[in-house]
């Protein structure tokens, strides 16, 4: 009677296959999970740069100061924001341009927004 199985060699070759697949998944969910947690920064960076032009949009000073900063806090995190009013050939205009870092990384910014703002008539 002849006994039926896997060789030694067999079992070492689908080892390596399933090995080679559970490393791969595992890439590839560590690469969707970075993305996302990415996605997220961008989001939130986005929010806190819309909020602050809304609110220099509204301001009734003119002109807007040259430099503004400050920190939010957004989603359990401290965001810093800067914004930096530039002159622009109509006196009646200027640009606003809002960066938003992280406070645990003030050298990088995750998010920049323009827009432009005009003098209100009274």
């Amino acid at each position: 009677m002849r006994q039926r199985g896997f060789t030694l060699l067999e079992l070492l070759v689908a080892l390596v296959i399933f090995a080679t697949a559970g490393v791969a998944i595992m890439q590839a969910s560590t690469n969707h999970m970075r993305a996302l947690l990415q996605l997220e920064e961008l989001t939130i960076a986005s929010y806190v740069a819309n909020n602050q032009l809304q609110q220099a949009q509204f301001s009734r000073t003119w002109p807007p100061r040259e430099l503004e900063q400050g920190e939010v806090e957004m989603a359990n995190r401290t965001w810093r924001w800067q914004m930096r009013a530039t002159t622009v050939p109509d006196q009646d205009l200027r640009e606003l341009t809002v960066s938003v870092r992280l406070e645990q990384q003030p050298d990088v910014v995750i998010y920049q927004l323009k827009t432009y703002v005009g003098r209100l008539d009274e």
